[in-house]
């Protein structure tokens, strides 16, 4: 990825599965994350792509609980309501459903 891409500091960029109200649904994701340095604890966030089947599944909603799949692993989280674009936004905290970095070495 080109690094002026405003893509280039995503943690993940690709395919997911969302699980919403027992329903499984193929998304498209972009998300990062930190750890937060006051509580140690991980946070992890950011955008679905417009879809009209998790948009159907979540209906008035303006946060539901879900869980997200990735080739890395599975992780909860929650879905809040769209924005302008019709992206969804999805924020989870602990683990996170994509890799993470753990040693120096691979962020040098």
């Amino acid at each position: 990825m080109n690094s002026d891409s405003p893509h280039a500091r995503s943690d993940y960029l690709g395919a997911a599965t969302l699980v919403v109200h027992g329903r499984e649904i193929a998304v498209q994701v972009e998300l990062r994350g930190y750890r937060e340095p006051i509580d140690g604890i991980y946070r992890w966030f950011g955008r679905i792509r417009p879809n009209d089947d998790l948009a159907a599944a979540l209906g008035d909603e303006p946060r539901a609980r879900v869980t997200i799949r990735t080739e890395h692993g599975a992780r909860e989280g929650y879905v809040g309501d769209p924005d302008p674009w019709r992206r969804f936004r999805i924020t989870g905290k602990s683990t996170p459903p994509f890799p993470v970095p753990t040693e120096l070495t691979e962020v040098e």
